[in-house]
């Protein structure tokens, strides 16, 4: 699911991107820190699939770092950094 995301994320079009997302989404939904980590971040940059999520962008990096991904902790510390996260 998380190698689908990444072959889709690479193409130009907004279909592409969506359906990265897709496949990010079915790998985080199945418990893949890599696949939570990468629908973070397509959340919190949002682009040509949606505008940016930072709530939902917080709540996929917390999960990725609690199932052990060091570059959601990063993230994630990033994101309470600046404001985002924090109720």
């Amino acid at each position: 699911m998380l190698a689908l995301g990444f072959i889709h994320r690479k193409g130009k079009e907004h279909e592409q991107h969506e359906r990265a997302v897709e496949w990010f989404t079915k790998g985080a939904e199945a418990g893949l820190p890599g696949a939570m980590f990468m629908l973070a971040l397509s959340l919190e940059v949002g682009g040509e699939v949606a505008a940016p999520d930072c709530p939902a962008a917080v709540d996929w990096y917390r999960r990725a770092a609690v199932a052990g991904d060091s570059e959601a902790a990063v993230n994630l510390s990033l994101m309470y950094s600046v404001g985002c996260g924090w109720a």
